[in-house]
């Protein structure tokens, strides 16, 4: 069970206080992914709570930019293009990796920032984000090594009984700031009327779509084949749910073949938004849906950002520190499967043991915590 930082602020932090300007500009860095970005949303409601007026600027792999765009608590979002970043210097392009490390450098120094909050400090590429006079470096390990030297403040990742769950250790630099408790969990996600007309437009001009009655939302696609729940699974549960509720299946680039197999598996009219819906009209389906069914994937942390109420699918992994635990819901897995959870990111195995800790979740499993939900009337569309 995680511990609260309330509980033992003194043993997971140095508290003493670090004096900052009254409005300070604050540049945070972390660069991905989308569940992680939003488990790290509250921290920046300590620093407004602590430092009224401060700027806060938000150094993001540009693919997940939009999930800050438009977020009030956040004034600019550097949208960085870090996967060509660490292209050129891994395959040797060493002039252009300078070119853009001496840009982004550059730009961050004519920000004039007071602080700098890295939530990615164990990177040794870190050290080109030093740009304030004060710093602090949070690392997802229990000792910070000589890395932790560069920042004015190196915070560790707390072990044993006081483990916390991710969404406590992104808040730990507040404390450590001297900013005291309580602490607000719940994650920010920017919601603009914008994205949610264009989704209902959508859904309205979908012939199968029915607005009396509730929109469950499918998102079978994950980072890693081993946290997919089978293709024919979501078909099958597309059956049992029949035409009980509108059933829409979502997917982002690249996902629209395995949506297509789900659609072509089943009977039952769905709609499907693969290759249709931008990561923020993706945030406003999630956000007017009665309920998400998913794997181990960021539409869980959306779901739960937005307070709709989800079914999170997991085989390889387990919740553990990563999965967000606001909101109504219910995390399924299979716990009789010997070899899971792995932690692989494609099941090695062969046959009948193929994806075995996915296959077993069963249809049934997931449909009756479905209807669980519809009967009881926490669901609305």
């Amino acid at each position: 069970m995680s511990t609260k930082i309330e509980d033992n602020v003194d043993a997971l932090v140095d508290t003493t206080p670090i004096k900052l300007p009254d409005r300070p500009r604050i540049l945070i860095v972390k660069m991905w992914a989308i569940g992680d970005i939003l488990m790290a949303t509250p921290l920046l409601r300590a620093l407004h709570r602590q430092y009224p007026g401060c700027e806060i600027t938000w150094l993001v792999d540009k693919r997940y930019a939009a999930i800050l765009d438009g977020n009030p608590m956040v004034k600019d979002v550097i949208a960085f293009d870090n996967r060509t970043w660490q292209k050129r210097f891994r395959y040797g392009q060493i002039f252009g990796y300078l070119r853009m490390t001496t840009n982004m450098r550059r730009d961050l120094k004519r920000r004039k920032f007071d602080l700098v909050i890295n939530l990615t400090a164990e990177k040794w590429w870190s050290i080109w984000f030093q740009c304030a006079p004060v710093s602090i470096g949070l690392f997802p390990r229990p000792e910070p090594g000589n890395m932790g030297r560069l920042y004015t403040k190196a915070i560790r990742r707390s072990q044993g009984a006081l483990w916390l769950h991710n969404s406590e250790h992104y808040i730990l630099p507040a404390p450590a700031l001297g900013i005291p408790g309580p602490f607000d969990r719940q994650m920010s996600v920017p919601e603009r009327p914008e994205d949610e007309a264009f989704v209902r437009d959508f859904l309205a001009a979908q012939p199968a779509y029915q607005s009396d009655l509730p929109t469950v939302v499918l998102h079978p696609g994950t980072s890693q084949a081993s946290k997919c729940w089978p293709a024919d699974h979501f078909a099958g549960l597309i059956d049992k749910i029949g035409h009980d509720a509108n059933v829409v299946i979502t997917g982002g680039p690249g996902e629209e073949a395995l949506v297509q197999s789900i659609v072509d598996g089943t009977s039952i009219e769905t709609i499907s938004t693969a290759g249709a819906f931008d990561l923020r009209q993706t945030v406003a389906l999630v956000k007017i849906a009665s309920v998400v069914v998913t794997g181990d994937t960021s539409v869980l942390h959306i779901a739960s950002a937005v307070e709709t109420p989800f079914i999170g699918i997991y085989g390889s992994t387990r919740p553990g520190d990563n999965a967000p635990f606001f909101g109504e819901h219910v995390y399924l897995n299979n716990d009789d499967v010997e070899c899971s959870p792995c932690g692989k990111a494609n099941c090695p195995l062969n046959g009948v043991d193929f994806m075995k800790c996915m296959r077993t979740v069963t249809v049934d499993q997931v449909y009756l915590e479905l209807r669980k939900r519809l009967v009881s009337g926490l669901l609305t569309n």
